[in-house]
């Protein structure tokens, strides 16, 4: 159970979520408050795993806030203005959500959260670093670092590789691999793409490149494929 807080001055968006929380069964809600100072003493004397956070409100805004506390829960800030996105990512926010939320986005960037906190809190194994796959009735061995990315064709994904001119075409869909591999090391950009994050060279907001290879980035993948750049950026 991840205890959360939630701030925003617009008592309709203040509701919104806090019924979006109550529909969570993993979430549950410490406190609520139009002020941010008012949640100042709940958030240094208690244990909070999740602030959502409007970023602006009119005395202080939320990345300003954020930046004042001297114990800082991970962070998901909310806004009806997208100009304030890469100031949020800096702070390395978990995610960034524009009003209006939805609840498909609003559980997307807390499922994110989960993960990320389940991860933590597991104990560290040594994990291989292959995985067989049967590619035309022959089983096939694959590096994780030899992936450059994955192309989704309906039940079909096409696997790009470092070590081979061509890809492997596997009778497996896309989302198969997406919820196989590591979500730290292979993101999803695009209802048609899962990049490896270690072969992108460039990043930009529509599109990523991998051996000189350009890639799409899509509105419904880009805000979590940027909170995944942030957790690498120094």
């Amino acid at each position: 159970m991840l205890n959360c807080v939630i701030i925003d001055d617009e008592p309709l968006a203040l509701q919104l979520m806090e019924d979006y929380v109550q529909k969570t069964p993993y979430l549950r809600l410490a406190g609520k408050f139009e002020e941010p100072l008012q949640a100042l003493n709940l958030l240094e004397s208690a244990q909070i795993d999740l602030l959502f956070l409007d970023i602006k409100m009119p005395d202080i805004t939320g990345i300003d806030f954020y930046r004042s506390l001297s114990h800082k829960p991970e962070v998901i800030f909310t806004t009806a203005y997208s100009e304030y996105a890469i100031n949020g990512f800096e702070l390395k926010a978990l995610d960034y959500l524009l009003k209006p939320i939805s609840f498909e986005k609003f559980i997307t960037a807390c499922n994110r959260v989960r993960d990320l906190m389940e991860n933590k809190n597991r104990p560290v194994m040594a994990e291989k670093d292959f995985f067989f796959i049967n590619v035309a009735h022959k089983m096939h061995k694959i590096f994780f670092d030899d992936i450059l990315y994955l192309e989704g064709y309906k039940d079909y994904t096409k696997v790009h590789l470092t070590s081979a001119s061509n890809p492997l075409l596997i009778l497996h869909n896309l989302k198969y691999f997406e919820d196989m591999l590591d979500k730290h090391a292979f993101v999803r950009i695009h209802r048609s793409y899962i990049v490896s994050m270690r072969k992108v060279t460039v990043a930009s907001r529509k599109a990523v490149t991998i051996q000189q290879q350009e890639l799409p980035v899509s509105d419904n993948y880009r805000d979590t494929f940027f909170a995944l750049i942030e957790q690498h950026a120094r």
